[in-house]
C-alpha cells in the first residue's frame, strides 16, 4: 500500500543550500518517528518522473531551498494555489520549472494530490559543497518542526525521537572521529 502522504526533498546536495531538501529528509528520518502513512523521499533534482510518485497520494509536502522571496534562512510556505500564482511570475526555486511541469502534468493526468505544500528555506549560498550554510542549518530545526506540525494537522503521528538516530546521508562517503 502506498502511504497517503509524501514528503519529497528536492535539491542538489553538491550546491550548498540547494541541498536543503535532501538534508531535511535525512534529518527527518533521524530525528522524528513518523506514522506509516508517511513516505520520505530524497528526489534530488527530479524530472517529470516526479509525477509517478504522486499517484494515490492525498498530501504532497515538498521540502526545497528557495532562491528568492525572503531573507536567507527564512522559512516560507506555499500551498497549491499560491504555487500556481507565484511560480509563473517569480523564480522561487532552482527546481521551479520541474515543479511547475510536474504539478501541471499531475493535474492534467488527474493524479495530483488534493493538498500540495512547499516548505522552503531561503538559501544564503549556492557554492559547490555538500554542507549547508550556517543560516540554513540554523533554520533546519524550525523547518522540520513545521513539517511535523503539518503532519499532526492531518492527524498523523510525528514525534521527535528522545535520542536521534545517526543522520544517514548517501552523499557523505566517510565519517572521521
Amino acid at each position: 500500500m502506498i502511504p497517503r502522504i509524501l514528503i519529497a526533498g528536492v535539491g542538489n546536495v553538491l550546491l550548498e543550500d540547494d541541498g536543503f531538501g535532501p538534508h531535511a529528509i535525512a534529518r527527518l528520518q533521524a530525528e522524528y518517528e513518523l506514522s506509516a502513512e508517511v513516505e520520505l523521499l530524497d528526489l534530488g533534482t527530479p524530472g517529470l518522473d516526479f509525477v509517478d510518485y504522486l499517484v494515490d497520494r492525498d498530501v504532497l509536502i515538498i521540502l526545497d531551498a528557495l532562491s528568492a522571496g525572503g531573507e536567507p534562512g527564512e522559512i516560507l510556505t506555499f500551498d497549491r494555489r499560491q504555487l500556481r500564482e507565484h511560480m509563473p511570475n517569480m523564480r522561487l526555486s532552482a527546481h521551479q520549472p520541474c515543479l511547475q511541469e510536474t504539478l501541471f502534468t499531475a493535474e492534467t493526468a488527474d493524479v495530483c494530490p488534493p493538498e500540495v505544500l512547499l516548505v522552503g528555506v531561503v538559501g544564503g549560498s549556492f557554492d559547490v559543497t555538500t554542507e549547508l550554510s550556517s543560516v540554513v542549518e540554523e533554520a533546519m530545526p524550525a523547518a522540520l518542526e513545521l513539517t511535523a506540525e503539518i503532519l499532526r494537522q492531518h492527524r498523523v503521528s510525528a514525534r521527535k525521537r528522545p535520542v536521534p538516530l545517526p543522520v544517514s546521508s548517501w552523499w557523505v562517503t566517510s565519517q572521521t572521529a
